[in-house]
């Protein structure tokens, strides 16, 4: 339970405790002054007196003459006792300090007549003191000058004792005469005026303490409990008036000015909770809208989707960072059986975000569907957002279709983050990356191809998931992402793919926020080709010329696929110093593909075309590819992860042999 202790209660202890420490401040340093003021009296005295019994002794031959001459001795005594009375000394003596380090005394005396009794049975004359010297003592015999005075509590009471010394003619110290100065008055006389001093600076402290006490009272206390009764009836009733119960006064002071920022606030208050209400309700309008485009955004971009067959599997997923987000992907079938695969990314985040991505995908999903290819798709939805885009939003895009047969992808990229490719090694796809939509009306996005074999596979995902960052604001990172998948095994589905990515990015996130849209799409290609390592020598070439005639049969056709065939593998051993090379081919219905791998030289003999060629050129080389080009039916180029994939696509027309019918 809190103690309820008012502003004067606190002030009144604050002062008595302030009073109480001035006074122990007072009363110490005021002791330490009085003892050192004692001490300098004292030292005072004891020099006079000293130099009196000096006096009364007089020269050398008068000290001496105190061992011989007993009346002499007798009066040196009483004119020391003289002296004590006339003074505040206690004790007068002289005294010699022998080889043994002791005091041989010879005259003793003292103020009072018991006291002096006293001294001349124990110190008579002849008499030898035991007690070690004191310091001073041993500084007048050491000639320390200005140190021979110290202040001593013995059985004969407290004393400051002055130490001067008797010099013969030589200089040589022959006695020493103490003189004891007794403090105890000075002492007492010290502490009744200290004592009184304090008795009356408590007095003048409490008449001003009460003073103070009534003016705070008045001037501090009264009108703030009158203000807090002002705020208990405004926290009940804010309609309440304010003016109410406020002090008149004709002076401005700090109260006044509390009193004023008090009634300011009230006001302050009423339009912040007026205005807060307004907002509230605009709040709940808004996050019920905002639930309402969370349903239906995930109807139209699920959290996850799958699609699967005995070629092929594809899982995508997506986490908005708010309610809603920009990015999106979608996959789905079309009519002749390819498969469509798309993945993008809005500039902005939110309800803008949302509906321009509505706008896009549906533009995109509904060409795609219509048989268009993937780059005329995307430079047709780029012209439609460039006519018809007044907030200047932009779409980032990555576009494909895939033959499930054959595994050639045809893909066209908008400004979008490169797919990665999962083959024998993982590595970002080569390619032109394009300008995103919406921003230039002119732009041209070309179309590529790639082909996937038997185990390759593609990650298409959006840069929230290579700019999350942890909580040293550390990005994750397109090389961090590579090395995840580089360690999945290949034959694992495509959402455990997925699922390796965001828990990678999880663990790096450690739990921080989610500033960005995330959404990732794997594709798992599981179709089956002959595979075969080569020598990179032109005698291999009768193991792909074997492979050919075994898949097509001898015909005048095959003799043209052979031919192509052997003009792309002779360029390859003759140019590109390659140190392995693997020849891969499989018939997919009227269609047969030859794929040579190798680690060669990049070179694209897609791009190598010669616009025209002389009779008298046809020795100098380039020939061959000009041939095989002639021949193909297409030809896909890729370069991934420092090895060049060629693949060369032929009609293959199923003949009545290879269907069994008789001959």
């Amino acid at each position: 339970m809190k103690i309820k202790a008012s502003i004067l209660t606190r002030i009144a202890l604050l002062l008595v405790a302030a009073l109480l420490l001035a006074s122990a401040a007072v009363f110490t340093f005021g002791y330490e002054y009085m003892l050192d003021t004692a001490e300098e009296q004292s030292v005072e005295i004891s020099q006079a007196a000293t130099a009196a019994a000096m006096t009364a002794i007089g020269s050398e031959e008068g000290f001496y003459a105190l061992y011989e001459d007993e009346a002499f001795r007798e009066k040196v005594h009483q004119t020391f006792r003289f002296i004590c009375r006339r003074t505040t000394l206690r004790y007068l003596y002289l005294y010699t300090v022998g080889e043994d380090g002791y005091r041989h005394y010879v005259i003793c005396a003292a103020d009072s007549d018991g006291d002096d009794m006293r001294l001349q049975n124990e110190y008579g004359f002849g008499s030898v003191g035991y007690t070690p010297l004191y310091q001073a003592e041993k500084n007048v015999l050491d000639r320390r000058v200005g140190e021979d005075h110290e202040m001593i509590d013995n059985e004969y009471g407290y004393v400051c004792m002055n130490i001067t010394p008797v010099i013969d003619g030589e200089g040589r110290i022959i006695a020493l005469i103490g003189a004891d100065d007794g403090i105890e008055d000075v002492e007492r006389i010290a502490a009744r005026d200290l004592i009184t001093l304090l008795l009356l600076g408590m007095m003048v402290f409490t008449l001003t303490y009460v003073i103070a006490l009534l003016l705070i009272r008045s001037s501090v206390t009264r009108p703030i409990l009158k203000l807090s009764e002002r705020m208990r009836s405004f926290a009940a009733d804010r309609k309440a008036s304010v003016d109410a119960n406020r002090r008149k006064t004709v002076f401005v002071d700090e109260i006044t000015d509390i009193e004023n920022a008090f009634e300011k606030m009230t006001v302050d208050i009423r339009q912040y909770v007026s205005d807060i209400e307004a907002l509230t309700r605009e709040q709940v309008y808004t996050q019920t809208q905002l639930d309402v485009a969370m349903k239906i955004q995930s109807g139209i971009v699920p959290g996850e989707e799958a699609l699967s067959d005995e070629r092929l599997e594809i899982y995508g997923w997506a986490q908005a960072a708010r309610t809603v987000g920009g990015d999106f992907y979608d996959v789905f079938r079309l009519d002749d059986g390819r498969i469509a695969a798309m993945v993008g990314d809005i500039s902005d985040k939110g309800i803008s975000a949302a509906l321009f991505m509505v706008m896009v995908k549906t533009s995109i999903k509904e060409k795609l569907k219509a048989g268009r290819g993937p780059a005329e798709t995307l430079n047709l939805v780029n012209r439609e957002l460039c006519a018809s885009n007044p907030e200047n939003m932009f779409a980032t895009v990555f576009a494909l279709i895939l033959h499930p047969e054959t595994g050639v992808a045809s893909y066209a990229n908008a400004g979008h983050e490169a797919p990665l490719v999962l083959g024998k090694e993982t590595a970002y796809l080569k390619m032109k990356r394009g300008i995103a939509l919406g921003l230039f009306e002119d732009s041209f996005i070309a179309e590529e191809k790639l082909v996937l074999r038997g185990g390759d596979g593609l990650l298409l995902y959006t840069d929230g998931i290579t700019e999350a960052i942890d909580a040293e604001k550390r990005q994750y990172g397109k090389d961090r992402l590579r090395e995840t998948l580089s360690r999945e095994d290949r034959d694992c589905d495509a959402r455990a793919l997925v699922e390796a990515v965001i828990a990678s990015v999880r663990a790096h996130t450690g739990g921080t926020e989610q500033y960005d849209d995330i959404t990732c799409l794997a594709l798992v290609y599981k179709d089956h080709e002959e595979e075969v390592s080569l020598v990179p020598e032109v005698k291999s070439f009768k193991t792909v010329k074997n492979a050919i005639l075994s898949a097509l049969g001898e015909s005048e056709h095959t003799k043209r696929v052979i031919l192509a065939c052997e003009e792309i593998f002779v360029n390859i051993v003759s140019y590109s110093g390659a140190d392995q090379i693997v020849f891969r081919s499989k018939r997919s219905g009227n269609t047969w593909m030859a794929t040579y791998e190798d680690d060669g030289a990049a070179f694209d003999p897609v791009k190598a075309e010669r616009k025209s060629v002389e009779f008298e050129d046809l020795d100098q080389g380039g020939m061959g590819i000009l041939v095989a080009r002639r021949n193909t039916r297409d030809m896909i180029y890729n370069r991934i992860g420092g090895r060049n994939v060629l693949t060369l696509v032929f009609d293959a027309p199923i003949t009545a042999e290879q269907q069994g019918a008789p001959c």
